[in-house]
């Protein structure tokens, strides 16, 4: 692994550490099982840390099977996330955070940084406003994949939910620049149904999408 990057990623971290307000409101361990798809599950592991910036760690183990029911692969990826700020008010919400991700097994890895806002425009319509920036660390190539950007806006309309949005977005350094319109539409408490038309400026193409997302937590 790049030294560079494993000292930037210790930087981070030790940033956190050096914190010392205690958050007694939050349960200590993580454990999230996730199915990917029907021959592909995964287990995320973690701990909150009791430290005055909200940080988390841990790490992300998985088996992918064949339709048989043969492994053929068993990823591994360590993470942690630093929220730095989270800011809560009657008519305005915002929240910063730090992310690093590696991957144990291919030895690429990111630093991703994130910022979100959202805030009452008029008594009808809330604004949000989301960026996020991301470099990246090839493994296969050992060598930096440059950075990646990406920044949007949503107008909600809160009684309804239903939500227009525009995305801008670049990777490798602004190699390829994109940009999106698209309209997200609850439907009831665990579907979500969105549809986007996408530009890709560098070899001009244009592709439209709809999706449905079913979402259920306990």
């Amino acid at each position: 692994m790049n030294r560079h990057f494993l000292a930037m990623a210790s930087g981070v971290l030790l940033a956190a550490f050096t914190s010392s307000s205690s958050r007694a409101d939050e349960r200590p361990l993580i454990w999230q099982p996730i199915k990917n798809s029907d021959t592909s599950y995964s287990v995320k592991l973690g701990m909150r840390l009791p430290v005055r910036l909200e940080t988390e760690a841990g790490f992300n183990v998985g088996v992918d099977s064949s339709k048989t029911g043969e492994v053929v692969n068993t990823p591994l990826k360590f993470w942690s996330r630093i929220k730095t700020v989270d800011r809560k008010r009657p008519a305005s919400q915002m929240s910063r955070d730090i992310g690093i991700n590696m991957d144990g097994i291919a030895g690429s890895a990111a630093i991703t940084m994130n910022y979100y806002e959202k805030q009452i425009a008029t008594p009808s319509f809330n604004v949000e406003r989301q960026a996020t920036y991301a470099v990246r660390y090839d493994g296969a190539q050992k060598d930096w994949a440059g950075l990646d950007a990406s920044q949007s806006i949503k107008l909600r309309q809160r009684e309804t939910g239903t939500a227009f949005v525009a995305v801008a977005n670049s990777s490798a350094s602004f190699s390829a620049v994109g940009a999106s319109l698209g309209f997200e539409q609850p439907l009831g408490d665990n579907i979500t149904l969105s549809g986007n038309v996408n530009r890709n400026f560098t070899d001009a193409t244009t592709v439209s999408s709809v999706n449905a997302n079913y979402s259920y937590k306990w």
